[in-house]
Parts: structure tokens; C-alpha cells; sequence
């Protein structure tokens, strides 16, 4: 992994140039790519390019031969306790270190600094980590490449048709209708299923439910009955099977009891860390299970998809997937795995974000108690929560970003260097995997004080020190989250609906780990439960 740079023009240079007073801002993609930098946020020492050191000197744990890092990983708790062991090692190694877990080599970014430096030199078409079981079962089966895995032009041609409904506000606040219809059922929901002290069984699969309901009313104009009393399995099919593929690993267990039994190691996890093609050529479980998963999941979105599409409104441009599939060119294998991911993302993350927000809410009574008085304010008795309403609901929104930088979604996110790049002290070569540490940046003291706390207030009357490269939870540049938007609504609506009628109490106090199975995922049931107020 070690390889000169070729002689061009020092970063140095290159950002002084882009900082300089009066020059005009690069492209880029939307306006949502750029953390914008408050004017108390000084400028990051750059490194002239002077003697950069050859990636071989980067500090980081034992590298064993054919294992890597990996019998410490294991020792420290394994891959779903990595994230903690991954804050560990910049503690002991620095800002910048590298890692290889056999023969997976990576070099692990942990400051605001190193990713600004990442972001102002990123080329047209950034590239991520290549997901290889993805890819496979897409090969195996012929099917088309989404947003997640595809590289290049294409990428900036699928990404583009998707984009002016996704990433421009104007777009995103005409949604606030469906959402909120479905959060008026999620409310009877909660409802019917609290106990005599409040607690729901199950809380996670429930709010995975909530954010099908509303991922597909959105694109497919369609309601699955979810949050009634009589679910149908065509959609808790697609919920486990996203569990299997990507987070959980549900063996032998059926529809809703699948969705309430996390195992700790994901058939996902195990392909990303053995060959994929061993796994196919052997035919092995894992391999099995992981295609049950994707063709259950392409067989529901394509059904969904010709649905649509036969029976579009007369009004295209009204109508989310028929003005994304008439008005660019798009084939039909194309959206159906554009789709397929954007669904997937949001049923996952978007509930994942909602529980770790009520579980902090539930061991903040101030800080809830003051939400609530925020959305009073606004809106009167009754009033149904618009999109236009939280324009006036700054403290709503500073909660929201706390809760991300506290107890986020992602505790990381990749980069794969399509060039030579200095980084820090260090020159790495092409083809380098970067893992961008979001997770460290959020806990560590030098970007946020008293980091371990629970303080929406540190957005509001802080804001101007805190560096915007220290808070990424939906990445950053061209290649951030696409459905940001749409997940930022979904979240201040919910928490308008939920907080008013509900006070959000903790049930115990004693602490819930953090485990990484695709996602972050509590170690335990939520403590929490919703007392009517």
C-alpha cells in the first residue's frame, strides 16, 4: 500500500486558493454537500506537501499475518462492539491510523480537519467502499446496480434523476400530507399497543413498520396495513428480509417474531469479512440465506414499481415515481435498483434514528419538557404538524442533531481514493479505503464539550464554534445520503406527533449499550415508555 505521489499542485495551495476571500465556491453537487463554516471556526492547518510520509508509517494495532487486527477485534468484543474499539484506537493512535482486518486493508479518519481535507479534493465522482455481497447477488441475478454501489457516470446519472425530488426542500415539504397520515395511524398504533405501565414489546419492529408505511406511500402511493391490526406478510417479509441482508440475522423465525429476535452477527457482516465467492461457489447457508433475502426484497419492489407505473395519475409531475421514471432515462432495471435501495435505507435508518431519539428524550425530562413547550408554541390544540411549521421549531431540530451526534445511525462511512492524496502527514496512494469515523468525531471532547451529554443547546448557542466536519451523520460531499431530506421531515413530524400527546418516560436507568450490526442497535429493549398526557 505504498506508492509516491506524482507531482502536482500541494493541497496547501489548492485550499488556500479555495478559501481566499472573494473566490467563487467550487460546484458541487447540491447545496446540501457543503457544511457550511461559521465564522468562528478557524481554519485547519494544512500540511505542505513537503516530506509526506509513505503510508507504510501510519501508526495502528497489530498486524498479524493473514488475521490483521482481527484476534484484537475479537478480544476487544468482537465486530458489534468495533465502533467502540475503533474510538479506542484514535485515542491511543492519533487522527489518522490504519488498520487491516485480513486482507481487508483501511486507513481510519478521525478529525474534522482530515475529512474537510477529503471533501475540498474530491474528485467528479467520488467512490465508496465496493459492497461485494451486494454486488454479487445483483450479478448472480442479473440485476440492476442502485445508488449504494454504483461507480462513475452512471452513478451521476441515476443519482441525478433522483435528486431534484429528493434534495430540494421545496420538493420534500409537498410529502408532509403522507407522512402525517401515516403518523395519525401510528399514534392508534402506539395506543393499542401500550401496556399498564406504557411499554410497547417490541418497539424497534414497530417503528420499522411506521417507516414502511411511510416509504411507500411516497413512492408507491400505497399503504400495506402495517399499523392495523391484521398485517399482511408481503410486507413483514420485506422488513426481515432486509434484517437478514443487511442488519440482523433472523434463523428459522417467521414474519413478526423474526423482527423482534436480533442474532448478534448478520449474514451481511459475515460476507463482508470472508469471500463472497467462496460463499457462492460452496453454495454455503449464509449465501442462501443472503439471495432468499435480496429476491424477496426485489420481487416486492418490483411488484410495487409495475404497479405504479401502470396506474400512474393523470398528473405525473404529482406523482413521486412516475416523474423520476418519465422524465429521465432511466430503464426499468435501473429503477428497480435505485428504488430497492432508497427503500431499504429509509425503512432501516430513519426508525433506527426515531428509537435512539425517544430513548434520549426519555432520560431528558428538561430537555423534553422544553420541546414541548417549542411545539405548543407553534401549534395550536389539535393542529396537524406542517412542514412549514418547524421552520419556527429551531429547539426540534437541534434535538434531533444530538441525538445524531450522541447515539448516530452509521458510526462511519467510506471513501475509496481514485487518486494519489496526502491526508494529514501522510501520502496515500490510489485505491486506498478511507473509513470516515462520524461516530469519534460526535464523541470527542476536542469537537464537542462535555460530549457524553445529552445538549440540544450546544446547536443553538454554540452553533459558530462548532466545526460543521465534526457532525456528518448523512456523509458528506456529492456522495451523501440522498434521502436526507425526506428522513429529516419524517423525524421532526414524528417527534411533533409523539411528544404533544406523549411524556416519554425512562423505565430504568440502567445504561443500554450500543452494538454494531450493520447499523448501531440497542444491546436490550428500549427502557422507555408513553404516558398519555
Amino acid at each position: 500500500m505504498s506508492s509516491p505521489i506524482g507531482k502536482s499542485r500541494s493541497l496547501a495551495a489548492f485550499l488556500q486558493q479555495l478559501r481566499h476571500p472573494g473566490q467563487p465556491p467550487r460546484a458541487v453537487t447540491s447545496a446540501a454537500c457543503a457544511p457550511p463554516r461559521p465564522r468562528e471556526v478557524p481554519l485547519c492547518p494544512v500540511m505542505e506537501r513537503g516530506e509526506a510520509q509513505d503510508a507504510a508509517a501510519l501508526p495502528g494495532p497489530t498486524n498479524w499475518p493473514l488475521l490483521g487486527s482481527l484476534p484484537e477485534i475479537l478480544w476487544k468484543g468482537g465486530l458489534k462492539k468495533q465502533h467502540d474499539t475503533l474510538a479506542e484506537y484514535h485515542r491511543k493512535y492519533g487522527k489518522i491510523f490504519r488498520m487491516k482486518l485480513g486482507s481487508f486493508d483501511s486507513v481510519h479518519l478521525g478529525s474534522p480537519c482530515l475529512l474537510e481535507a477529503l471533501y475540498r479534493t474530491e474528485s467528479a465522482y467520488p467512490q465508496r467502499l465496493e459492497i461485494k455481497p451486494w454486488k454479487a447477488y445483483r450479478d448472480y441475478r442479473r440485476e440492476g446496480y442502485g445508488l449504494l454501489i454504483l461507480e462513475g457516470e452512471d452513478w451521476q446519472r441515476v443519482r441525478s434523476a433522483f435528486q431534484k425530488k429528493l434534495m430540494k426542500p421545496v420538493e420534500i415539504m409537498k410529502l408532509d400530507n403522507k407522512i402525517n397520515e401515516v403518523l395519525a395511524d401510528f399514534m392508534g398504533r402506539i395506543d393499542e399497543l401500550c401496556d399498564e405501565r406504557g411499554r410497547i414489546e417490541g418497539l424497534y419492529s414497530e417503528l420499522n413498520k411506521w417507516s414502511f408505511e411511510s416509504i411507500c406511500l411516497v413512492l408507491y402511493e400505497k399503504r400495506f396495513g402495517l399499523l392495523q391490526k391484521n398485517a399482511g406478510d408481503e410486507a413483514l417479509n420485506f422488513i426481515t428480509a432486509i434484517k437478514t441482508a443487511v442488519v440482523f440475522e433472523t434463523r428459522g423465525i417467521q414474519n413478526e417474531k423474526a423482527l423482534r429476535s436480533p442474532q448478534m452477527m448478520s449474514m451481511f457482516g459475515r460476507m463482508m469479512v470472508t469471500p463472497v465467492e467462496l460463499h457462492k461457489s460452496l453454495n454455503t447457508k449464509v449465501w442462501q440465506a443472503h439471495t432468499r433475502a435480496w429476491d424477496t426484497i426485489f420481487r416486492s419492489v418490483k411488484s410495487c414499481i409495475d404497479s405504479r407505473l401502470e396506474h400512474y395519475s393523470e398528473q405525473p409531475s404529482k406523482d413521486f415515481l412516475c416523474d423520476i421514471y418519465l422524465h429521465n432515462q432511466l430503464s426499468r432495471k435501473e429503477l428497480y435498483a435505485a428504488v430497492t435501495e432508497l427503500q431499504l435505507a429509509a425503512v432501516e435508518t430513519t426508525a433506527n434514528s426515531l428509537m435512539w431519539i425517544l430513548y434520549n428524550l426519555s432520560r431528558n425530562p428538561r430537555v423534553q419538557q422544553k420541546l414541548l413547550k417549542e411545539i405548543q408554541s407553534v401549534l395550536p390544540e389539535n393542529q396537524m404538524p406542517r412542514a412549514e411549521d418547524l421552520r419556527n421549531m429551531p429547539y426540534l431540530k437541534a434535538c434531533l442533531k444530538e441525538s445524531m451526534r450522541l447515539t448516530p445511525s452509521v458510526p462511519f462511512t467510506t471513501r475509496t481514493l481514485d487518486k494519489a492524496t496526502v491526508l494529514g502527514e501522510y501520502a496515500l496512494p490510489k485505491g486506498t479505503v478511507l473509513m470516515l469515523n462520524t461516530q469519534v468525531l460526535g464523541s470527542n471532547e476536542e469537537n464537542f464539550k462535555d460530549s457524553s451529554q445529552f445538549r440540544p443547546e450546544r446547536w443553538l448557542q454554540e452553533k459558530k464554534k462548532i466545526n460543521p466536519f465534526a457532525h456528518l451523520p448523512f456523509g458528506v460531499g456529492k456522495r451523501m445520503c440522498i434521502g436526507r431530506r425526506l428522513a429529516e421531515l419524517q423525524l421532526h413530524l414524528a417527534l411533533c406527533w409523539i411528544v404533544r400527546k406523549y411524556d416519554i418516560v425512562a423505565t430504568d436507568d440502567k445504561p443500554v449499550e450500543m452494538l454494531h450490526l450493520g447499523i448501531l442497535v440497542p444491546s436490550r429493549e428500549l427502557p422507555i415508555a408513553f404516558r398519555q398526557r
